[in-house]
């Protein structure tokens, strides 16, 4: 960090970093530079992770998308829907292996969105929320496109697939079909209006996994 900044920098200063980083596929780069904030006492947040896993969407790494939430879970920094969004982008390679990863990253998101619906959150919601949003309900639909693909080629049975690893996505995309989640997901929508610096961190990560997705098309 010291080479980079000349100082001991900080947490805006290293999501900065990390972002270009990222942009570039860099994990081994992304990797070091967090190690380096720890090792500098600073302390990464839902931003910096996300920002990670931003990097295994343009490597096209599901698995280690998947290890960032463990690892951000580890250090007591809970996901948001940024994340779990970014997460599911960097399984679309067209590989089984991913698809099974998407969703396992689904079943973790919904379980921490059952747990939202009845505790709430403290914060804003763009930097707290973990509710589906519409580019949630994008990429679950792409990802059951994929399953399809998959048995279609014969990597799995097409019934285990529908009755295993399709239903987490599937209740992804039927999610605001709940009142009590619409209701919720409005005021968490006001919320985030009010947001400001996190908004613009996020925004830039789900714009690089949104490109990356359109030049796959």
């Amino acid at each position: 960090m010291k080479k980079i900044h000349k100082s001991d920098g900080n947490i805006v200063t290293s999501n900065i970093a990390l972002k270009r980083l990222a942009r570039q596929g860099n994990l081994l780069a992304v990797e070091g530079l967090i190690i380096g904030m720890l090792q500098a006492g600073i302390e990464p947040n839902v931003v910096t992770y996300t920002t990670a896993i931003g990097a295994c969407v343009k490597a096209e790494n599901s698995k280690m998308a998947h290890e960032w939430i463990k690892r951000m879970r580890s250090r007591n920094v809970m996901p948001n829907f940024h994340t779990y969004n970014t997460a599911l982008a960097a399984c679309l390679d067209k590989k089984l292996e991913s698809t099974i990863i998407a969703s396992n990253i689904a079943s973790e998101m919904l379980v921490d969105v059952e747990k939202e619906l009845k505790e709430g959150f403290k914060g804003e919601a763009d930097y707290k929320s973990v509710l589906p949003d519409s580019y949630t309900k994008v990429l679950a639909r792409s990802l059951m496109k994929q399953l399809r693909e998959n048995w279609r080629a014969g990597d799995i049975n097409i019934q285990v697939a529908k009755s295993t690893i399709r239903v987490p996505l599937l209740k992804l995309v039927d999610f605001d079909k709940s009142e009590t989640a619409k209701e919720l997901s409005k005021r968490n929508e006001e919320k985030s209006k009010k947001s400001s610096s996190y908004g613009l961190d996020f925004g830039s990560v789900t714009a690089m996994a949104k490109e990356h997705r359109t030049m796959e098309v």
